[in-house]
C-alpha cells in the first residue's frame, strides 16, 4: 500500500481517538467518518491495517527486541531442555508460553524478550 497523503494522516489523527469515547455512538459513528474517510482516498480499513503494521518503531537501547526469532526460539528450547529443574513455576510457565508463540510465528514483546535473554544468560552461566 502506498504511503498515507498528509491530509489523509491528519484526519484520522483527529477521528482516531474519538474511538475511545464512552459513548457507543459516537464510536460507531466515528468508526463510519474513518472508512469514508478512507474510501475517498481509494482505500479501506485493510489498507489502514497494513499500512500501520509496516510503520517501524523505533528501537531504544535496552530493548533487546531485534533479535531474530529463531534465535529467540532456540532459547526456549534450551532453557526448556536443559534448566527445567532450575526454573520457577513462573518461568517454566513463561518460556513455555513464549516457545508456543514463537513456534506460531507471533513476535515477542521487548520485556518478554529481556526476560527471555535474561533467563538464557543467567542458566547459561550455572
Amino acid at each position: 500500500m502506498a504511503d498515507l497523503s498528509p491530509e489523509l494522516n491528519v484526519r484520522l489523527q483527529r477521528l482516531i481517538p474519538k474511538l475511545s469515547s464512552e459513548a457507543t455512538g459516537e464510536v460507531i459513528a466515528t468508526v463510519e467518518a474513518i472508512k469514508r474517510t478512507l474510501d475517498k482516498a481509494g482505500l479501506d480499513l485493510h489498507d489502514l491495517a497494513a499500512r500501520l503494521s509496516e510503520v517501524s518503531r523505533p528501537v531504544h537501547q535496552n530493548d533487546k527486541s531485534h533479535i531474530e526469532h529463531p534465535g529467540l526460539l532456540l532459547m526456549a528450547r534450551w532453557l526448556l531442555g536443559n534448566s527445567f529443574s532450575r526454573l520457577t513455576h513462573k518461568e517454566i510457565g513463561f518460556v513455555q508460553n513464549v516457545e508456543k508463540n514463537l513456534t506460531k510465528g507471533r513476535p515477542l514483546s521487548p520485556n518478554q524478550t529481556n526476560w527471555l535473554r535474561d533467563l538464557y544468560v543467567a542458566q547459561k552461566a550455572n
